[in-house]
């Protein structure tokens, strides 16, 4: 008989336990379900597609501006630093002493 209220105990917990899910679940279906219709709304999309243009315009004028008061500092356009042709990598270099231990060997 005391096998009884410890069953009836599991029961009751496993049963509070599964509704707690299908709640939890449902909620977040609602909450996913939301989540979509809100990132795929054209009038949203629109509204921040306007609005990253409106930033793109700003930092665009502000660099033009920037680049101006800039050449009026300094006199003239900034030069770009020429480059090298054929490789655009630096090439690397080999450490002194190999070269001393190569030379070294070549002499014998």
């Amino acid at each position: 008989m005391a096998q009884q209220p410890w069953d009836e105990k599991l029961t009751d917990f496993l049963r509070s336990a599964g509704e707690e899910l299908r709640r939890t679940g449902e909620e977040l279906k609602a909450e996913t379900q939301r989540l979509l219709d809100e990132v795929t709304d054209p009038e949203l999309q629109a509204k921040l597609k306007e609005g990253i243009n409106e930033r793109w315009k700003m930092a665009k004028k502000t660099a033009i501006d920037v680049s101006g008061k800039l050449q009026e500092a300094f006199g003239s356009k900034p030069k770009k630093p020429a480059r090298k042709k054929g490789r655009s990598k630096p090439t690397s270099k080999k450490s002194a002493g190999k070269k001393a231990t190569r030379k070294g060997a070549r002499r014998r």
